[in-house]
C-alpha cells in the first residue's frame, strides 16, 4: 500500500475518532450542573438600635444556619431563639417558618414585595471565601444594601425563582446564577453578616421539603 495513502487514512480516522468523542462530550458539556445538597452558615448581627444590643439580637435570631436547597425548594434550620425554620416550595411559591414561640407554621406569599431594589453592581474578585474566589452583587433598595459574594460553581437555576420576588430573590440570582457564599446585609436597625463555613453537595430527599403538620399552618400576619 502507498505510504502516503496510509498516512492520509489514518489521519482520517484520528479526525473521525475525535469528533465522534466531542459529539458523545457535547451534552456533558452543555448540561449545567445545579448545586443540590447543604450550606452551613455562620451568622452575625451587630444591631444598630441601643435598645438592643449585639448579643440579644444574635441570640434571637441565631448565629448558625443549615440550609438545604433542591431545585427550585431551599429549607433553612436556624438555631435562634425566635426563628427556627424557614420553607421555601416553588410549586406554592410560599415560604413557611416556624418559631420559638409556638408549634404553629405561618405562611407568607412571596410573590410581593416591600423593598424592591432599585440598581446593582457586580465586582470582580472581591473576596475569597472557604478558598473559593468570590465576585459580589451589590444591591441599592430605598431601606437596605446588600452583597452577594458568589461563584459559578455552586450555580441555581434563576427560573425556578421568578416568581419569588420576596427579599429581591429573583433579581439577585437571575444576574448571579449562583448562591451566595457570603451575604452582607444592611438596613437602619442592624447589619448581619452570613458567611459559608461548610458545603456538601450531595442528593437530598425531597421530603426534606415537606411540611410534616399540615392543620397547624396559618397566614402570617406580621
Amino acid at each position: 500500500m502507498n505510504i502516503n495513502l496510509l498516512k492520509e487514512n489514518q489521519l482520517k480516522e484520528k479526525k473521525l475518532s475525535i469528533l465522534v468523542l466531542l459529539l458523545l462530550l457535547s451534552p456533558v458539556i452543555g448540561f449545567a450542573q445545579f448545586f443540590e445538597g447543604t450550606i452551613t452558615y455562620s451568622n452575625s448581627y451587630k444591631s444598630k438600635s441601643p435598645q438592643l444590643k449585639d448579643e440579644q439580637l444574635n441570640e434571637i435570631m441565631g448565629t448558625t444556619q443549615e440550609y438545604f436547597i433542591k431545585g427550585g425548594d431551599y429549607k433553612s434550620i436556624m438555631n435562634g431563639s425566635f426563628l427556627k425554620m424557614q420553607l421555601y416550595r416553588s410549586t406554592e411559591n410560599r415560604s413557611y417558618m416556624l418559631t420559638g414561640n409556638s408549634d404553629i407554621v405561618y405562611w407568607e406569599d412571596y410573590s410581593k414585595n416591600k423593598d424592591v431594589a432599585i440598581k446593582y453592581e457586580v465586582q470582580k474578585s472581591k473576596e475569597i471565601i472557604m478558598g473559593i474566589p468570590c465576585d459580589v452583587l451589590v444591591v441599592y433598595t430605598p431601606k437596605s444594601k446588600s452583597y452577594y459574594y458568589f461563584n459559578k460553581k455552586y450555580a441555581v437555576n434563576p427560573e425556578l425563582f421568578k416568581q419569588h420576588i420576596y427579599g429581591n430573590w429573583y433579581y439577585i440570582i437571575s444576574r448571579t446564577k449562583a448562591l451566595p457564599l457570603k451575604t452582607v446585609y444592611e438596613d437602619d436597625q442592624f447589619v448581619l453578616t452570613s458567611t459559608a463555613i461548610d458545603i456538601t453537595p450531595k442528593k437530598l430527599n425531597a421530603n426534606v421539603f415537606e411540611l410534616s403538620d399540615k392543620d397547624k399552618i396559618t397566614p402570617a400576619t406580621w
